[in-house]
């Protein structure tokens, strides 16, 4: 593994440890201004989805449409995971399926903004590989 993938897998397990984190710290009553929990869910899915979707394509020889439905259907699985956690009674967080849609939807959107740009990731990608091979 080169420099560029361990620094997308290290930015991916740090953001995924972070939004693990963030979703399941207790929270008082109107420490989110009313209404901004659903947009950040989705959000905050979208950048996993994305860097996960990078990470992935360092690794897999293809990005396949059989392999992105196994990311976007890992992601939605992960923020059910995600709500069904928050339903722990000592978290004081509650489950919401509006914010699961959120995740799911942010997951899609992560991929697609994904395919969007991966032509000039790609290039960023040989780049650092010239870099390292040079002595």
């Amino acid at each position: 593994m080169n420099r560029y993938q361990t620094l997308i897998r290290t930015g991916l397990i740090l953001y995924w440890v972070l939004l693990f984190t963030a979703t399941h710290i207790p929270l008082k009553k109107g420490t989110l201004p009313q209404g901004t929990d659903v947009p950040l869910h989705f959000i905050a899915y979208a950048g996993l989805s994305f860097l996960l979707t990078w990470w992935l394509s360092l690794r897999w020889d293809k990005l396949t449409l059989k392999r992105l439905l196994a990311v976007f259907v890992g992601v939605s699985l992960f923020g059910i995971l995600d709500e069904l956690l928050q339903g722990i009674p000592v978290l004081q967080r509650e489950p919401s399926l509006d914010d699961w849609v959120a995740d799911t939807l942010g997951g899609l959107l992560g991929i697609t903004l994904y395919l969007l740009v991966h032509k000039p990731l790609q290039h960023l990608v040989r780049k650092f590989k010239k870099h390292d091979e040079k002595p």
